[in-house]
């Protein structure tokens, strides 16, 4: 989800413009999603994503000046609540769950925002949605180690890959990574992207259409096709 500012300048628009436009196309990816889905028993196929994460807020994104960073608090705020209430997350039993470190950054409003999405949400699981707020991919590894040693534990590879924020939450390693604007994966899920596909596509984020979408999922099945034989 990257490339909102980028968008706010060519645009000639506030900084938070861009961010308003770049929650509108997240909004949007939800929809898609849910609107493709295989007609199978629990959604289940090898090349469709039954698992999706918004990279909606990084760690670095804390340093930004205030007013930008309060505005994306108060947006975020919104667009969850919203979210809480959206008909076609209950219709298809999509779980919430917000993944990322240095929550106490947060407001609070914010975190309670967040609770309340994921406990409205805690007996779905039909889908899940993974919105990563306050990530970073060295932070999470950070973590992983810190955990393991309050923990009394052997740093492994393997110890390490239980305490990863998607084995705690069940989510199974990265398939596919979809980025808009740059070409690069900017730390995003280090320790569980070892064996994912990447997609890269020459536009902001608030520029991502639906055929956008269609041919990242369509490049993907081909590439499973392929490894698959």
């Amino acid at each position: 989800m990257d490339g909102n500012r980028r968008y706010a300048r060519q645009i000639g628009e506030r900084v938070l413009v861009g961010h308003a436009k770049g929650a509108a196309t997240a909004s949007k990816v939800l929809e898609w999603w849910l609107k493709y889905l295989p007609n199978t028993v629990n959604y289940a196929s090898p090349v469709y994503p039954k698992y999706l994460t918004c990279w909606a807020f990084s760690s670095e994104n804390f340093e930004r000046v205030a007013e930008e960073r309060d505005g994306l608090f108060a947006m975020m705020t919104a667009e969850f609540k919203s979210l809480a209430f959206t008909s076609i997350v209950h219709l298809f039993r999509v779980r919430v769950r917000f993944i990322g470190g240095e929550r106490h950054r947060f407001p609070q409003e914010l975190l309670d925002t967040m609770d309340m999405v994921e406990e409205i949400t805690s007996t779905y699981d039909g889908l899940f949605l993974q919105i990563a707020v306050g990530y970073g991919g060295r932070q999470e590894l950070l973590d992983a180690v810190r955990s393991l040693v309050a923990q009394g534990k052997e740093i492994t590879e393997q110890s390490i890959g239980m305490e990863t924020y998607c084995a705690q939450r069940g989510i199974p390693p990265v398939s596919l990574i979809v980025r808009t604007s740059e070409r690069r994966t900017s730390g995003f899920f280090l320790w569980d992207t070892q064996a994912a596909e990447l997609h890269f596509i020459d536009k902001l984020w608030p520029q991502l259409t639906e055929i956008d979408w269609l041919r990242a999922l369509r490049s993907f099945s081909t590439r499973e096709i392929r490894r698959g034989k």
